[in-house]
């Protein structure tokens, strides 16, 4: 479904950025576990279009702001901003509210896992904002979504504006639809097997621009790391950017999803934190990770693993030019769709 908005045209673009547009980069949300990614198709359930760069900027000036509802996985929601604030600064918060409840009679609970999409004009993606979690709606929290998600000026500074336009999106999946249409979980990876942790030794480390690694066998599929030392595009050269790519698998290539939770470091010599116990923060800290895989998206990662200049300077990350990445999988699950039938396909 597509909702277009328009208003009156203005007469200049302050909002025009120069740069493409980043969301949710590691400092400027509050959960280190939501994932940003790019991809080139649609969102499957929602679009909203805002075809009014002064529209755009009344409706963000506002608390609360709900949009019109749409229809997905049987039943009715609708996607909600928030403004929110802490510490002098304003956030950006996007909700899903799930909408005509009535039907649903007393102590109902619908799970759902849900993604947010921001269209870049200039890179002609959409952003995809997603943290693996399941959001739990009920008669007593009838919302769910991602609180302060990003820095509210820095995301209108960034937004590419320049046609005047800015397209939002929401994905959103039940876990536990109704009996007549299901999905069946399936664990595919032993979490005593040593093929669960990846070592990937790169050398040479300054002189690359984007490396990709061997390629191995973790949970049935065929995988590939890839690390960009400078960043991607859309990090300016601040930040390293990993990314775990899908090479083959046989549960996606038959329509399947894969659900996988692994966590990602660069290794380091050094036994303890070097920056002592002021700082929260430890860039030799494992990141944690939920990445969903399909035919439509086979990669996943984190443009903003690590600033490069926390890299530099921490003791035991880089040793002569080399560095060390790790990839720890956690758990493997493929997501297989039951037939309205009780016969259920089989999982091999």
């Amino acid at each position: 479904m597509a909702t277009t908005i328009s208003n009156q045209t203005p007469k200049s673009n302050p909002a025009t950025a120069n740069e493409p547009a980043k969301v949710a980069a590691r400092e400027e949300t509050k959960d280190d576990e939501i994932a940003v990614t790019w991809r080139e198709e649609e969102p499957a359930h929602y679009i909203l279009q805002i075809q009014s760069l002064p529209f755009l900027l009344e409706i963000l000036s506002e608390p609360r702001v709900a949009f019109e509802a749409f229809e997905a996985c049987g039943y009715k929601w609708s996607l909600i901003l928030y403004r929110e604030s802490e510490n002098g600064d304003v956030y950006l918060s996007p909700y899903l509210r799930i909408m005509d409840i009535q039907h649903l009679g007393d102590n109902w609970k619908i799970d759902a896992l849900i993604n947010f999409f921001v269209y870049h004009q200039r890179m002609n993606r959409y952003i995809t904002i997603q943290d693996g979690k399941v959001k739990r709606f009920s008669a007593e929290e009838e919302e769910s979504g991602f609180s302060r998600l990003m820095l509210l000026t820095k995301f209108i500074d960034r937004l590419n504006l320049e046609e005047n336009t800015c397209k939002f999106g929401v994905e959103v999946f039940v876990v536990n639809p109704k009996k007549e249409k299901g999905e069946c979980c399936c664990s595919i990876l032993d979490l005593h097997l040593k093929e669960n942790l990846v070592t990937w030794p790169i050398g040479n480390f300054s002189n690359s621009s984007g490396l990709q690694s061997f390629k191995f066998s973790t949970g049935n599929s065929e995988w590939e790391l890839q690390l960009y030392p400078r960043g991607v595009s859309e990090v300016k050269r601040k930040y390293l950017s990993i990314y775990l790519n899908l090479k083959h698998s046989k549960e996606v290539e038959s329509g399947n999803k894969l659900h996988v939770q692994l966590k990602l470091r660069i290794k380091s010599n050094s036994p303890s934190n070097p920056r002592g116990g002021e700082s929260k923060y430890d860039p030799t800290k494992p990141r944690t990770g939920n990445a969903w895989f399909s035919s439509s998206q086979r990669c996943w990662g984190y443009p903003y693993f690590m600033k490069l200049a926390d890299l530099k300077q921490t003791p035991g990350l880089i040793d002569n030019d080399h560095l060390t990445v790790e990839a720890e999988f956690n758990s493997i699950y493929v997501i297989q769709d039951l037939a309205p039938e009780p016969h259920a396909a089989k999982l091999h």
